[in-house]
């Protein structure tokens, strides 16, 4: 895994305060080796959609080491933010996946956003670039890398004051999507 940073010290190794780690759905195999690799120092939970569907990525996440944090905004989703909001207090990161669990993909919700302005922590855009690998035949043709293949690791940190203190939540969304859309390479 090679590192790709918005800066020479890397924003992938600040862990000096709890971060909300932003990555698009379709990207999420890399995310358990770069949190070993990068964030090793915090525990990290991701935001699993409560669908039946959830459940792989929930067995998926528990075999990279990161914990679940079940709910959508269709199932639980004001508890799970609850949840997240409670969990970075504690000193830990979470993951959330802007373009969902249905997508669009590379179209970032305002309501992924929520956590960062209400708990005010960094948000962390994460990307990967894969060598070689396949892409299923989903909604967001995800990417599972081969064997292997070299992993390009790209982050780009924003403050949340910063972006909200501007922004509507729809027009943070946009500027979120538009930061790690510069961060992936298709």
């Amino acid at each position: 895994m090679e590192t790709v940073s918005s800066d020479e010290d890397s924003d992938l190794h600040d862990v000096s305060e709890p971060t909300i780690i932003v990555l698009w759905h379709n990207r999420l195999f890399g995310v358990g080796e770069c949190i070993r690799r990068y964030r090793k120092a915090r525990t990290c939970y991701g935001l699993i959609s409560g669908s039946r569907d959830g459940a792989w990525l929930e067995s998926f996440y528990r075999w990279s080491g990161l914990r679940a944090v079940r709910g959508s905004r269709n199932k639980r989703g004001a508890g799970a933010l609850r949840d997240l909001a409670r969990l970075l207090r504690s000193g830990c990161d979470v993951g959330i996946t802007p373009d969902g669990s249905r997508g669009p993909c590379y179209e970032a919700k305002p309501g992924a956003l929520l956590l960062a302005k209400v708990s005010k922590s960094p948000i962390l855009l994460l990307s990967f670039e894969f060598g070689s690998a396949w892409r299923l035949n989903s909604w967001d043709e995800f990417y599972v890398p081969k064997p292997f293949s070299k992993i390009v690791v790209r982050g780009k940190k924003i403050a949340a004051e910063e972006l909200f203190a501007e922004h509507t939540p729809e027009e943070a969304a946009k500027v979120v999507e538009e930061e790690l859309m510069k961060l992936t390479k298709d």
